[in-house]
């Protein structure tokens, strides 16, 4: 029994820790002071309340509308909720002032919030990292959006009752196989499996109604086609999504392959196999219980139905009407049921032009035959795979140009590599939304080991670098933040200065 609990101990606990990253930017932000800002102006200002609003505004924009958000967008919301919740009436330029310095927090100035946990497998401590909102260029506007870690981390916080719980976890199960966090994902699918064993019982419950009370009945099972029915075609198209999504994850993987695989391979291939296998499990079962409801609404049409024809004869008893009559001794009564009876409807008309239209009418000379072509079907590229092509390609060729600079001496600036950039091509470089991306995921990490067999993969940029180097001559470089050193890129976008040093 001890061993047990000290392998459980030892064993589990880098995944706990790595399950407690997603709250700890929350624990960290809600520590912040507003008495310290402007004099204490702001002080009734609550940076929990501000923070999951803020997340939820994110939800909705990104998941449910399926769009991205400027910083406009934010800035209208958080000063309508300033405004509404907190009493504050602001001055357009005070909205945007404690706007800045909310958005600055839950961004952590551009950084991702570091997790620091000691992993007693490896004997080692590790640093976990994180952000609540990511950010692109496209445009030339930036746009914000929630990343999957803070989508989980609300959910697990409380449900979203307004949409349906499948397809939030669905989303959530999007966003971690494009991050290639397939343990994870096995667990959302787990949640979505509950979810649908949870309508089961659901509809179990409203089908027992409906056989006790049928008014109750229908008032349930209303209840449910609006809180559960509802979905269920978006359900399906989602499933079906995240199916081709993991598709595209093998094939990625294979490609990117030698032929000698390494252990990390075989256990990446068994993770998305594990995937999989756990969301066809899912799907069969939402099938099931869509199955069940269709047959459910039939049940319910036909109670209904029975429902009225049983109201209809405690209304109009036959028996009951010939007793009444015969104690009345009055027959007269009779004629208001015996008149259609005696009284039906024996003419029919049909109009003599429909005999000239039928009697003229000619059929189709010729027929429309299909034609058939021996052309082969084109291959379909999806607007994903042309845009992760690009980046692709974008990243890698930057990183060749900061290679080739390294070689010929042995640290080198952002600023240094942008006039070199800039004179090698073109000046529009620096406006490339890759070449800003490029170094927002380069900063992720402090050191960088290019080629070997034994590339890191822990982030979205090592899996290009490890897909172009792996193998190849060996290059270990490492980055210092120059906080201090600003650089303006474009008319509008400042950034501040790396230095990249070689490691020999």
């Amino acid at each position: 029994m001890a061993e047990n609990m000290m392998g459980d101990i030892i064993s589990d606990h880098r995944e706990r820790m790595l399950n407690l990253k997603k709250y700890y930017p929350f624990f960290k932000l809600i520590d912040t002071n507003f008495s310290q800002f402007k004099d204490g102006k702001y002080e009734i200002l609550d940076m929990g309340y501000i923070l999951m609003a803020i997340l939820r505004f994110f939800i909705e924009e990104n998941n449910f509308k399926e769009k991205d958000v400027t910083y406009i967008e934010y800035l209208e919301f958080t000063t309508a909720l300033l405004n509404r919740d907190f009493g504050l009436k602001l001055s357009e330029e005070e909205a945007k002032e404690i706007s800045d310095y909310i958005f600055d927090k839950i961004k952590n100035d551009g950084r991702p919030f570091e997790f620091s946990y000691f992993d007693p497998v490896d004997k080692k401590r590790y640093i976990s990292r994180m952000k609540i909102i990511e950010s692109t260029i496209r445009n030339n506007t930036v746009w914000y959006s929630i990343s999957a870690d803070a989508v989980e981390f609300y959910l697990d916080t409380k449900e979203i009752r307004d949409e349906s719980r499948i397809n939030v976890s669905q989303l959530l199960l999007e966003k971690m196989i494009n991050s290639e966090n397939f343990r994870g994902g096995i667990e959302v699918v787990e949640r979505i499996n509950e979810e649908v064993n949870r309508l089961k019982q659901k509809k179990n419950e409203v089908l027992v109604i409906l056989s006790t009370d049928v008014y109750a009945g229908i008032e349930a099972y209303e209840d449910f086609v609006e809180t559960g029915m509802k979905w269920f075609e978006d359900e399906e198209k989602l499933f079906k999504k995240n199916q081709e999504l993991i598709s595209k994850a093998i094939e990625k993987l294979n490609a990117g392959q030698t032929s000698v695989k390494s252990e990390s391979y075989y256990r990446t291939v068994n993770e998305i196999y594990n995937l999989e296998n756990q969301l066809k499990l899912a799907m069969n079962r939402h099938a099931e219980l869509l199955r069940d409801c269709t047959l459910m609404q039939k049940m319910t049409d036909d109670a209904v139905r029975k429902a009225k024809l049983s109201r209809l004869r405690s209304h109009m008893d036959f028996t009951a009407t010939l007793n009444a009559l015969i104690k009345r001794d009055k027959a007269d009564a009779l004629e208001i049921l015996l008149n259609p009876l005696f009284k039906p409807n024996i003419k029919k008309n049909f109009n003599i032009t429909a005999i000239d239209d039928a009697l003229t009418v000619k059929p189709a000379k010729y027929e429309f035959k299909e034609k058939v072509t021996n052309e082969e079907l084109k291959d379909i590229v999806f607007a994903d795979e042309v845009e992760d092509a690009r980046i692709r390609f974008n990243y890698i060729f930057i990183m060749n140009n900061i290679i080739a600079l390294l070689s010929k001496k042995d640290s080198l600036t952002l600023k240094e590599f942008n006039e070199y950039m800039e004179k090698a091509y073109d000046e529009r470089i620096l406006t490339n939304a890759d070449y800003y991306s490029f170094f927002v995921n380069l900063c992720q990490k402090e050191k960088y080991n290019l080629g070997g067999n034994e590339m890191d993969n822990e982030t979205f940029l090592d899996g290009i670098l490890k897909e172009a180097y792996e193998g190849k001559d060996i290059l270990k470089f490492e980055l210092e933040k120059q906080q201090a050193q600003m650089l303006e890129i474009g008319d509008n976008l400042e950034v501040s200065d790396i230095l990249i040093k070689k490691v020999s």
